[in-house]
């Protein structure tokens, strides 16, 4: 089976191409993985290509259909082949997952889906992701040279809040405190995708670091390296979020 992946903005559609059996589920779980990874929630499965399909594949799309909806997302099935919508339909997917015959038809549900979000406050500011990477070898040694993935807390033109839980890694919060030491440097790789569809990439440098519970720690971290054009674009955003709560009903 191939895989075709293209990510526009806010959602992505995957084109699979083949035979989809239990042999390919690991290779869409992670391209699944890695797009919710960059918050990236909102996925259409164009499976018009598809020749076949068993019951380990359909499992695989009810569960990256919650992994989706977990993350404030959605998962669709657009332009299913044949023998996949009659499949589908016998099997009782399509009463979970939403099939549409035409993938522009998906598309404008999946949109459909983020404008009412963004325009509901579904998608703050704290459902992005952050990545987070370290320019000395030591502490990039310590993470396997491959960057961390934190929740942004709140973020303006001087510095930014995240969550890293190291429990996946088997990291203490003690080790969690080490690896963010106060007035060390940290590269940072985030989106605001309500204000900016590109991401912003700044160096930072730690202010503070606290526990977030048993298994996390809440990192504060101010902007060294950041042009104008950045710093006033995130100090818009924290202004523009401040009057919004402030008219929002409670």
């Amino acid at each position: 089976m191939k895989i075709d992946k293209y990510v526009q903005d806010d959602y992505c559609i995957l084109t699979l191409k083949g035979e989809f059996d239990t042999f390919y589920v690991p290779s869409l779980q992670e391209e699944v993985e890695s797009l919710l990874e960059n918050g990236v929630a909102h996925l259409a499965l164009n499976l018009r290509l598809v020749k076949f399909i068993n019951s380990t594949a359909l499992g695989a799309i009810i569960r990256f259909h919650k992994l989706c909806k977990a993350a404030n997302g959605e998962l669709v099935i657009a332009h299913p082949s044949n023998f996949v919508r009659d499949i589908v339909t016998k099997v009782g997917i399509d009463q979970i997952v939403p099939v549409f015959d035409e993938q522009e038809a998906a598309v404008k549900h999946l949109i459909k889906n983020l404008n009412e979000l963004e325009l509901a406050g579904a998608v703050p500011v704290n459902q992005e992701k952050v990545l987070i990477s370290f320019p000395d070898e030591t502490r990039q040694r310590q993470t396997g040279g491959k960057p961390l993935i934190g929740s942004m807390g709140n973020v303006n033109g001087d510095r930014i809040q995240f969550l890293w839980s190291g429990q996946k890694r088997g990291v203490s919060q003690d080790q969690m405190r080490q690896l963010f030491f106060t007035g060390s440097d940290v590269h940072l790789k985030f989106q605001v995708k309500m204000f900016k569809k590109g991401y912003f990439e700044l160096l930072g440098k730690v202010r503070e670091v606290e526990a977030a519970g048993d298994d996390a720690v809440r990192v504060t971290a101010g902007f060294v390296a950041i042009s104008d054009v950045d710093r006033e674009a995130l100090t818009q955003f924290a202004e523009d979020m401040e009057f919004l709560k402030r008219q929002l009903p409670n």
